[in-house]
């Protein structure tokens, strides 16, 4: 064998010893990260309150405790003043929010809510099963890459680029509004959707200072929703993605649901108030006896609301 042929065959050794590496570290890397999604999946849940039905988990009154709740000042502020927490809204078409420090799984979640100032086309309630905030830790597949993110930043940066993983807070928000309307919204990576189309209740006290209870019940990946004691239906458009509308009576490009079935079971909670581009800014809501209970039979729970 030649000197040429020698170092060929070296090469060729080499590199296929190289691909083989590769391929192994490729492999334990994939199995790292799916060990992990299921592991930080039992985590998030683990850390989320859970009681006996009917248990009370949590309740804010918003008499002082300013630490366990995000509040800022601006144009959009999140305040605590007279026992309240008071969101205020000035721009249009513009949302802010402040969510509660504990994570839960399934929940029953009501407050009273008044909105006090701006137009009555406003919108304003619960946020729940809020993920990817600053509050609630690394969104990376392994808990392994989030202690990297953590000791050096750029090459958590660079892990994300490489998994095409977006920084993103998701969340739901049931909304009602002073002209008594009411819908369901999302939040994710890919932007805010309507997942019911607004419809119109007698059950919302319409009007600045109308005192409305808003209250949303979640027990597995299932939520259903009332106001004022009503179980109120959704209009839930006909395939993912699409957009329904609701108008004389009926649920047009979608069918009239119950409850909506939901693929993020996981969170914290916290309460919202939007403006909208036809209402206007200025949307300022208080909110009161914040109350969470674990879920049990719902004809108890509503002869207690």
């Amino acid at each position: 064998m030649s000197a040429a042929d020698s170092q060929t065959n070296t090469g060729s050794r080499f590199r296929l010893s190289n691909i083989r590496i590769g391929a192994l570290a490729l492999c334990m890397l994939l199995a790292l990260i799916a060990a992990n999604l299921v592991y930080s999946a039992l985590a998030r849940r683990s850390h989320a309150l859970t009681g006996e039905a009917g248990e009370l988990l949590h309740v804010a009154g918003f008499s002082g405790f300013a630490d366990e709740w995000d509040l800022y000042e601006g144009q959009q502020s999140a305040r605590l003043i007279d026992d309240q927490l008071e969101l205020s809204v000035s721009a249009l078409q513009t949302a802010t929010w402040s969510a509660a420090q504990p994570q839960f799984a399934d929940f029953d979640f009501s407050v009273q809510a008044v909105a006090s100032e701006g137009p009555l086309d406003n919108a304003f309630g619960l946020v729940f099963h809020i993920r990817g905030d600053r509050q609630t830790g690394c969104d990376l597949p392994a808990v392994l890459l989030c202690g990297v993110e953590d000791m050096l930043p750029l090459a958590g940066a660079a892990i994300r680029q490489t998994l095409d993983i977006k920084q993103a807070t998701e969340y739901f928000a049931f909304l009602i509004s002073s002209d008594g309307y009411y819908s369901l919204w999302r939040t994710d990576a890919r932007g805010t959707s309507i997942l019911s189309a607004w419809i119109a209740s007698d059950a919302i006290r319409q009007g600045l200072g109308a005192e409305n209870l808003i209250r949303v019940v979640a027990e597995g990946r299932r939520y259903r929703f009332y106001v004022n004691g009503a179980p109120l239906a959704l209009c839930v458009p006909d395939a993912p993605g699409a957009a329904s509308t609701y108008a004389a009576g009926e649920c047009v490009g979608g069918s009239m649901q119950d409850s909506y079935l939901a693929d993020t079971t996981v969170g914290r909670l916290g309460l919202i108030a939007q403006s909208t581009a036809s209402g206007g800014g200025g949307v300022v809501v208080r909110f009161d006896n914040m109350l969470v209970f674990s879920p049990g039979g719902i004809d108890e729970r509503e002869a207690r609301l």
